[in-house]
């Protein structure tokens, strides 16, 4: 019950919605300037190997300014393991009133899942191969120029690693011209030495103990070099969930994992084959082994709260990275 509990609370309300793709087309190629629903397909894959896996549709919400123009830059918007939900809406807002087009997709729908309160029915890479496959779809698009990934959360692990080029090109030729996760779940690593191209932002509440910070200052730590291409904020106080106003008051769940073991066996990389895999080697490659790895890479308890302050660092930071980003 305290777990329905926390992807209410994290999620905002729940809607009740059907899936739009039923009688929706696909779409292969844009070229529309309105508002609407877009289906496209994606690969229904927990990893980076996609052999014998099968394409399924999924969808996305097309926002465009009101104010019209030749050209616009976009941002992708990936939610995290609460899915789709109203407390996202001002990041839309925020990113057209800047004059961006945003495509928010929905990851659980065309999965028949309404959330995830395992952590574990798909990965932070699922995310990351349908927004590359987003990606692809607003590459087609006579009108849009640069493009941007956001993504919360288990969402979040695709923009940290959309910034390795060992990551993005087994994935298309494209790649986003700048990437933000915001409380992201930071377990992943490459080698020190890995090549980088897309700039990177990570926005973290020091007070985090869902998905604790340290291992995103790891990163940034480890992958800081003279390009400057990959930037760190820490919060101070900030919780997870900070910019949630239906967390207000704060709650805490004293079962709730806190992913603060940092280890070989809770750092995870791709194989070569495309894999997930811990750094001693093990695969997780689904839901039954990253339960078993989230359990042993854990402690109970965690306190989740809104704060505005972090909300308004967040949204500031967000406008500002973008503008210096898709200037260079």
């Amino acid at each position: 019950m305290r777990y329905l509990v926390l992807i209410f609370l994290l999620s905002g309300c729940a809607i009740l919605r059907t899936d739009p793709c039923d009688s929706y087309k696909v779409s292969s190629s844009l070229e529309t300037t309105r508002n609407q629903t877009i289906c496209f397909k994606t690969i229904d894959s927990y990893d980076l190997n996609y052999s014998g896996k099968r394409n399924i549709k999924i969808y996305g919400k097309l926002f465009f300014p009101n104010k019209k123009s030749k050209k616009y830059n976009a941002v992708i918007l990936s939610h995290g393991s609460g899915g789709l939900r109203r407390y996202h809406k001002k990041y839309v807002d925020l990113l057209i009133s800047n004059g961006y087009v945003v495509f928010q997709l929905d990851h659980y729908m065309g999965r028949g899942i309404k959330y995830d309160k395992t952590f574990s029915k798909v990965s932070g890479i699922t995310f990351m191969n349908d927004a590359y496959y987003a990606l692809n779809l607003l590459r087609t698009h006579p009108d849009i120029k640069k493009i941007a990934y956001v993504g919360w959360s288990q969402g979040g692990v695709g923009p940290i690693l959309s910034h390795f080029d060992d990551i993005t090109i087994r994935l298309t030729k494209n790649n986003f011209d700048a990437s933000i996760a915001i409380y992201p779940y930071c377990g992943f690593t490459l080698n020190k030495d890995a090549a980088t191209s897309t700039p990177l932002l990570m926005i973290t509440g020091k007070s985090d103990d869902l998905t604790p910070e340290q291992s995103c200052k790891n990163i940034h730590d480890k992958f800081k070099r003279d390009g400057k291409k990959i930037e760190f904020i820490s919060i101070p106080e900030a919780r997870h969930g900070f910019d949630n106003p239906f967390l207000f008051f704060g709650i805490t769940f004293d079962n709730l994992p806190s992913l603060n073991i940092i280890s070989d066996k809770c750092t995870l990389t791709i194989s070569e084959e495309g894999k997930i895999i811990n750094l001693l080697g093990e695969i997780i490659d689904g839901p039954i082994e990253s339960e078993k790895l989230l359990l042993a890479c854990s402690t109970p308890g965690v306190k989740v709260k809104y704060s505005s302050t972090a909300t308004d660092i967040t949204t500031e930071a967000i406008v500002s990275f973008l503008k210096r980003r898709f200037a260079n």
